[in-house]
């Protein structure tokens, strides 16, 4: 076997100025760091020192809070204007025999033929909603109400009925419609 003699490779070899010149490079950046540290700690020494001119430590438990002042009271009492009172109609005064002789106060339901056959009214909007609204809250006590269209002047409105009823149920059903607090009109007769 023969030998082959081996070919030299040439390495550059680096110089003693290469190396000096890493040692002073990793010397200034390690300075450079030192010098941050250095300025860092010397900026939060002087921003933690207290900026008041008294001298000790303060506590927010001593420092006296400036008085209240005193509530305001309104110009009048609420309660001593208006008395308590429930929230209901006023009452009917009852019927002595003073005004006995008086005739009492005239609901329309008065001199209805039991035959024939009564629209009650119970509301008039000019908004179809408003008329709708009225219509749902009949049927929740318990009414079949219907909506009818009428042009008054130039102006629509939606009026809320019910019936037809017999003569002798309508003051039962406005009875019932004062109850719920709903106003209603005279009952209108209608023919046929």
């Amino acid at each position: 076997m023969s030998s082959k003699p081996r070919k030299k490779t040439n390495r550059p070899r680096s110089s003693g100025s290469q190396r000096t010149a890493k040692w002073v490079l990793l010397g200034a950046v390690l300075l450079l760091v030192g010098l941050v540290v250095l300025l860092s700690r010397m900026t939060a020494d002087r921003n933690s020192q207290p900026v008041s001119d008294t001298a000790g430590p303060t506590d927010a438990r001593s420092v006296e809070r400036p008085p209240e002042p005193a509530p305001v009271s309104p110009e009048f009492e609420f309660y001593t204007l208006l008395p308590e009172q429930e929230n209901r109609p006023p009452s009917r005064p009852p019927r002595s025999e003073e005004n006995a002789a008086e005739p009492a106060e005239s609901t329309g339901d008065e001199g209805l033929d039991a035959q024939a056959r009564y629209l009650i009214q119970v509301g008039s909007f000019r908004r179809d909603d408003d008329a709708e609204a009225r219509k749902a809250e009949l049927a929740l006590m318990g009414f079949q109400s219907r909506v009818e269209s009428a042009e008054v002047k130039g102006v629509t409105y939606h009026r809320v009925v019910i019936g037809p009823l017999s003569g002798d149920t309508v003051p039962e059903v406005r009875r019932r419609l004062d109850e719920g607090g709903l106003e209603s009109l005279a009952p209108r007769r209608v023919d046929g």
